[in-house]
């Protein structure tokens, strides 16, 4: 039959607000920083009633993107049921031929609509609705079957069906659903590749699940299973929004509406039990619902406000985060402005000490007589947090505040280990161990403890909800989620293989990362949401673990490169092209000692001489400054970041160590260039001389300077090298690219400052060439008395000897009246300088020095011969030969 309806519409508008309590999808555990943050969630729909004049039962089942629907009713004599659709406002129902009911569940786009009916023994077969004719399917080798999808895109069925063994289980196309260690698995909806459904494990309980694309089950415990009599997943949308039905025990049936942040019941109003079925990419939902006088309509829930998609990061592009000269950097926090704590080794290599990179300032910290420290949270404050091990083998929490570490254990803790502070609140989240040696999280005062686990680990809260995991009394590993009260297990696929899993935060988008180890495998770090979950590696690396994400979706953690470094990193998420451009991998070798390179592509945030030094372990970079003709070198205790690296240029790094890496990045040239793409590496076999070489060091005893140049003589060669002077520091280079030796053991290095006016304003400093800085290609030296001699000194006249003019340079340790008298070999007085009162400091150029024409008081030219010069202060004299000669 069919015939033409209007469809009425009750408007109602409720909003629901939910905490998260809901059926979690996806696993995680934090140890870093935690931020408290109300849970609850505003979900804002209008209800409008789907029905069919003369038509009371109304069971509203599916419907496509058209806002076209399916389901079943009641045949015209009441005694069995019929399908039916309803498109384009035309109402028909269909009846399987001999069957005792029909019922539709599913509807595409293109009108197909498909179910099962029910033959007269009470089985169930596969329906097809197509151009108007019924077919039955089913699934091969089955005895029932019944189709609860269609796929739009590849027309794939999805249902389940059961075999002639009476086991029930999934299918979508030709792929079997079975969860492992289910008694029956249902399969319900794909989207994006993702199959969501429910199955019953050995004890009769239901459990959640999704499918990935990737074959791989992710179980969700429900809480109070026990009084369950069905929960049935029936879809979820491209913004992780899902609906599901469920019944408790002596209850009506439930529709609830979930995100990965929480889940509401959907009823709709003065109803009985509303059964939600569907749900829309705008996040709609359709059903039925039952009034209290036995008559069922469908309905339409529609969100009041737009659908926010939920993202699941999959594409990211990574960026370093090093240390220059620190070979072990473990980044395990970080703060909202990108800040940084962790641990590293101690600079003798014999224990763990803490560390924060704050404002690019990196401090180590060691809490008194421990044997390891370690940093796990970060607040934006600069607050940090972790547990130092004492002489005992025992952890105890460690608090930072304001450059002062302070011990904190949990009341009546034996350990106490911290991974969180609240930025709202201040509260510390962490494990604590008690005397009988069990393990429990906590949070504030709040212990944490999974129902029967045997240990349980907290870490990160975020909007009301705390992540973590807990192993279970048979030792394996499951995650959760704690929120007012409740825990929602998370069960772990292959857990009887895993070392470990441990949740290491979610952002209030659904966001989270993970860390997890299988047996003989290396630590791994996941990604993941209600929409699915993927592995983070940062391209080239030996393995990855992630352990915080930034409210951006972001990732910072630590990964291993080929030679064994530890090194930090920040993956942040990008499109998938951005990602394929900057996902390029080049290896590198460099031998030990000095080698030749230029990168090879470019990383998505620009290169500087520090970050090259920190990819590659160097102590010492180099770069040539073609526009005027000079190397510019770099060192570790560099202020700044030194020069930016281009590609296509050749740069000198001296590494103390071989080294094995990898560059990750773009080209450097796009498809649009016409110029030859950066070489990869120049040379890494050159021969162990010291053909480049660097003097650096900082003025001292003077405020924070710059512009001063540092003048560099090897006096054995007569080669002169200059610096800049930046905030008191400078780096001298110099390089023969012909690999020639630049400097031996032994050189006399002299150096000299001169402002920027020219003027000299330090000693003549001597240094001496030896084998560690050959090396190390570098010499570190410290200038100190700049602009303040450390005596008083009258210097040797330039030139001379002279004719007609000269200089006569001096330096003053102490300020005073100054005069400069010149004498011929009698002791006669030529001439006098009377210069008045001069502060301390060089009086050695042309600038600054006092001149003298070699004319007597009345202006007469002295005759040639020997004179003698003489520096006259309140506190100090000095006499010197000077030589004028016609």
């Amino acid at each position: 039959m069919h015939s033409h309806i209007k469809t009425s519409f009750l408007f109602y508008t409720f909003i629901f607000f939910i905490c998260l309590n809901s059926f979690f999808l996806r696993n995680t555990a934090a140890q870093n920083n935690t931020q408290s943050v109300d849970g609850s969630v505003g979900f804002s729909y209008t209800f409008e009633r789907i029905e069919v004049p003369g038509v009371d039962f109304l069971a509203l089942t599916a419907s496509s993107d058209f806002e076209d629907y399916a389901g079943y009713t009641k045949s015209a004599d009441g005694e069995k049921m019929v399908a039916f659709t309803l498109i384009d406002g035309i109402f028909m129902t269909y009846a399987f031929p001999d069957a005792e009911n029909t019922y539709f569940y599913a509807l595409a786009n293109d009108g197909r609509a498909a179910g099962y009916y029910e033959d007269r023994e009470g089985l169930y077969h596969g329906v097809i609705l197509k151009d108007g004719e019924l077919q039955q399917y089913d699934y091969p080798g089955s005895i029932e079957t019944e189709i609860y999808g269609i796929s739009d895109e590849t027309g794939a069925l999805t249902g389940n069906f059961t075999d002639a063994q009476g086991v029930r289980r999934g299918f979508t196309g030709d792929t079997i659903i079975e969860v492992p260690g289910a008694a029956e698995t249902f399969a319900d909806f794909v989207s994006e590749g993702r199959l969501v459904g429910s199955y019953i494990d050995a004890d009769g309980l239901y459990h959640t699940y999704v499918y990935t694309p990737d074959g791989e089950y992710r179980s969700v415990d429900i809480p109070n299973a026990e009084h369950i009599e069905f929960v049935l997943v029936h879809g979820i949308n491209k913004a992780g929004v899902y609906v599901t039905r469920s019944k408790f025990v002596g209850d009506v049936t439930r529709t609830h509406v979930s995100t990965f942040r929480g889940r509401v019941e959907l009823q709709f109003p003065e109803s009985v039990s509303t059964e939600g079925w569907n749900i829309n990419q705008d996040g709609s939902v359709v059903g039925y619902y039952d009034l209290a006088d036995g008559r069922r309509y469908g309905f339409i829930a529609r969100p009041a406000g737009a659908p926010v998609l939920q993202p699941t990061f999959t594409d990211y592009t990574f960026e370093n985060i090093d240390v220059p000269s620190v070979d072990f950097l473990h980044l395990t926090a970080s703060s909202d402005f990108e800040d940084y704590a962790g641990y590293t080794k101690s600079a003798d290599g014999q224990k763990m000490v803490a560390f924060t990179l704050i404002d690019g300032v990196y401090t180590t910290y060691a809490f008194p007589n421990a044997e390891n420290t370690y940093f796990y949270a970060l607040g934006n404050d600069g607050r940090a947090a972790g547990h130092y091990e004492d002489s005992e083998g025992l952890y105890h929490g460690v608090i930072l505040e304001k450059g002062v570490l302070t011990p904190y254990d949990f009341p009546g803790a034996v350990e106490t280990e911290i991974y969180g502070i609240s930025d709202e609140t201040g509260v510390l989240t962490g494990n604590f161990t008690d005397a009988q040696g069990v393990r429990r999280g906590f949070t504030g005062d709040t212990i944490i403890e999974a129902p029967g686990a045997s240990e349980t680990f907290a870490d990160f809260v975020a909007a009301g909800r705390l992540v973590g995991s807990y192993v279970d009394a048979e030792g394996f590993y499951h995650g959760y989620i704690h929120t007012q009260g409740q825990f929602t297990s998370i069960d772990l696929e292959d857990a009887e293989n895993l070392e470990y899993y441990f949740f290491h935060g979610i952002n209030t988008a659904g966001i989270f990362v993970a860390r997890s180890k299988r047996i003989g495998d290396v630590p791994r770090t996941y990604i993941g949401s209600a929409r699915g979950r993927s592995e983070l590696r940062v391209p080239g690396s030996v393995s990855t673990e992630g352990w915080n994400i930034n409210q951006d979706g972001s990732v910072v953690g630590t990964y291993v490169s080929s030679d064994g470094r530890r090194h930090g990193f920040i993956a942040r998420p990008t499109t998938q092209a951005e990602s394929d451009h900057y996902g390029n991998i080049f290896n590198v070798t460099l031998t030990k000692g000095l080698n030749m390179l230029s990168v090879p592509l470019s990383p998505p945030n620009s290169m500087t001489a520090r970050s090259l030094s920190g990819i590659t372990g160097a102590n010492v970079v180099i770069a040539l400054d073609a526009a005027n003709q000079r190397f510019i070198g770099w060192t570790p205790s560099a202020p700044d970041a030194g020069f930016t690296i281009e590609g296509g240029q050749g740069y000198i790094v001296n590494v103390p160590q071989t080294r094995n890496f990898a560059f990750v990045g773009a080209p450097w040239t796009d498809q649009t260039e016409t110029v030859v793409a950066a070489p990869s590496l120049i040379s890494t076999e050159t021969p162990q001389e010291a053909w480049a070489f660097v003097v650096s060091g900082n003025l001292e005893g003077i405020q924070s300077v710059s512009g001063y140049t540092v003048n560099v003589r090897n006096l054995r060669t007569n080669t002169v090298m200059t610096s800049q002077v930046r905030r008191n520091y400078f780096a001298a280079a110099t390089a023969d690219l012909g690999y020639r030796s630049v400097v031996e053991t032994g050189d006399k290095i002299e150096i000299t400052v001169t402002d920027t006016n020219g003027n000299t304003v330090s000693e003549r400093y001597n240094f001496t060439v030896n084998a560690s800085h050959l090396e190390n290609a570098v010499m570190t030296v410290k200038l100190d008395s700049i602009g303040s001699p450390k005596q008083s000194q009258l210097l040797q006249n330039y030139p001379n000897p002279f004719n007609p003019e000269t200089w006569i340079p001096y330096q003053l340790s102490e300020a005073g009246v100054v005069s400069i008298s010149i004498y011929d070999a009698a002791g006669k007085t030529i001439r006098e300088f009377s210069l008045g009162h001069q502060s301390v400091g060089f009086y050695q150029n042309r600038g600054n020095a006092v001149y003298w024409d070699g004319r007597n008081a009345f202006g007469e030219a002295v005759a040639s011969g020997i004179y003698f010069y003489q520096l006259t202060t309140p506190t100090f004299q000095q006499t010197r030969r000077l030589v004028i000669l016609k």
